[in-house]
């Protein structure tokens, strides 16, 4: 059965930043567990993922600070989500015990254990809300270097010629389809800055999909907005779009997939930068078909002073990332050792019943 990875959340240029009420809206059935911690979740959505990975699809999605680690499971078949509820912006149960469930680690740690610890925990999660912080400031001034470079070559953007160019793109991909329905779209991360570098996961993600157009091109010559207009025309169609965000900024558009029409169109330069490698594969670059002059040769010192900016703020950022991954994992593992092993094993089984129990009323 097909198997996704992505990520929903990430550290970026404009705070932490996450999509998964966007998940929990489309879904039928939630469970949050909540209380918890990635090192402690995970291993709990690792075993429900390979319970269900040879019955049907199964999505992953991915912590951005413990890539290695799960943050939630979804079961998109089943219309069932099982989510660590600390990633997410806390809300108040809707319609609980009919559409959501709550599990609470809380209840599974040894409180004598924890008060051992009490100080030191206080001072970690201090450190870890620092450090978080001066990481966005790095991206913040990181993004404001790569904004530069993006002035620098819209000022060479024919507009018109960019427009007729993904008009016939559209054509291209949507022709005349068109559903008489109400479409979903799906907001998602394809990669993360992580401790160890950029993660993507565009060729798993298209694995399956017969179209894939690798977008080509500088930073400011409208890949994102071409994607922006491709997601709205496949959405107002009536076609289910998932749309992935630029892990560095959010409101910047990395890929959207359309799987009902057998396409996907990502952004293949760097720092998720990928080759064409079978037949159906095709790059479209918007350097060569949107961009009037050379302005690479106009203004090749000022590039080159903001893009090595850009990369120092980023490599400081990452640095930072690695900080708060240590210290998070310092954190997690004075819980991990206070919580009770039978509380995980029965909250184990009890996502599982539960899931078992939703399945039948799962859309045909």
């Amino acid at each position: 059965m097909a198997q996704f990875d992505y990520f929903m959340g990430g550290t970026t240029a404009k705070g932490y930043v996450q999509f998964y009420d966007n998940a929990v809206e489309q879904l039928d059935h939630v469970i949050y567990l909540d209380g918890g911690f990635t090192t402690i979740i995970s291993p709990l959505l690792e075993r429900l993922a390979n319970d269900y990975s040879s019955l049907t699809a199964v999505e992953t999605v991915r912590s951005h600070l413990m890539p290695t680690c799960f943050e939630a499971v979804i079961l998109p078949d089943y219309r069932i989500g099982i989510f660590d509820r600390t990633k997410m912006q806390q809300k108040r149960l809707s319609l609980p015990g009919l559409k959501e469930h709550l599990i609470y680690f809380g209840d599974g740690y040894e409180f004598n254990r924890l008060n051992q610890h009490h100080q030191q925990l206080l001072d970690l999660k201090k450190t870890i809300h620092d450090i978080h912080y001066t990481a966005i400031q790095h991206f913040e001034r990181a993004l404001d270097n790569h904004e530069k470079v993006e002035s620098v070559y819209s000022d060479y953007l024919n507009i018109r010629r960019a427009n007729e160019h993904t008009n016939e793109l559209l054509d291209a991909l949507l022709k005349d389809k068109q559903q008489d329905r109400v479409a979903s779209v799906k907001h998602r991360y394809l990669g993360a800055a992580t401790p160890d570098g950029p993660v993507d996961y565009v060729l798993d993600l298209t694995e399956d999909i017969k179209n894939r157009y690798f977008i080509k091109g500088r930073s400011g010559t409208g890949k994102s907005t071409m994607l922006r207009k491709i997601a709205h025309e496949a959405h107002d169609r009536g076609f289910d779009v998932e749309v992935y965000h630029c892990g560095f900024d959010p409101g910047s558009l990395d890929m959207v997939i359309v799987r009902e029409l057998n396409f996907a169109i990502f952004d293949a330069t760097p720092p998720h930068q990928h080759k064409p490698a079978r037949q159906g594969d095709l790059i479209f670059d918007v350097y060569e078909r949107f961009i009037d002059g050379h302005p690479d040769a106009l203004h090749r010192e000022k590039l080159i002073k903001y893009k090595q900016m850009y990369q120092e703020e980023m490599a400081e950022a990452k640095t930072q990332l690695t900080k708060l991954q240590e210290k998070q994992q310092e954190f997690e593992t004075i819980y991990r050792e206070a919580l009770s092993e039978t509380f995980f094993e029965e909250s184990y089984h009890r996502v599982r019943h539960w899931v078992e129990e939703a399945k039948p009323y799962a859309p045909l």
